[in-house]
């Protein structure tokens, strides 16, 4: 294994109601509300709700999609999981040896690695992954 891959960091999982979902969750998890992390739809610009579960030492990022642009460049997805995210460590150069061994990068960050002020974020293309979805993840020290 690749040592600049160092854990599992998050699953992401769309859902249709965050509220509904949420509730089941926390019910399913014993998670009480003051351990769930949230970004409201004005956090987001209107694009979407998120939340985020400790589980078991992997956050599980539930995403409510509201924004019909990001839900059509996403398929409209039924609830259930949308990618997995990979801590990683030097994410550019794990990124060019990736592209080396065919994989290229797509989805939202096709143009290359996004740095949003917490994290740098790079998305695997599905067509080289088999349709998965694989997010790389470099958090800011």
């Amino acid at each position: 294994m690749d040592k600049r891959i160092k854990s599992l960091q998050h699953v992401g999982y769309f859902v249709h109601d965050m509220d509904d979902s949420l509730a089941m969750f926390s019910r399913l998890f014993g998670i009480e509300q003051a351990d769930v992390r949230s970004m409201s739809a004005d956090e987001t610009a209107g694009t979407g709700r998120f939340s985020f579960i400790d589980v078991a030492g992997v956050e599980l990022e539930l995403i409510q999609l509201l924004d019909q642009k990001v839900k059509n460049m996403c398929g409209d997805p039924a609830p259930g999981i949308s990618h997995i995210a990979l801590q990683v460590e030097d994410i550019e150069g794990l990124v060019a040896d990736l592209a080396e061994r065919g994989f290229r990068l797509g989805y939202v960050t096709p143009d290359g690695i996004f740095d949003n002020g917490r994290s740098k974020v790079a998305y695997l293309e599905p067509e080289d992954t088999q349709g998965y979805l694989v997010e790389l993840v470099e958090p800011r020290a």
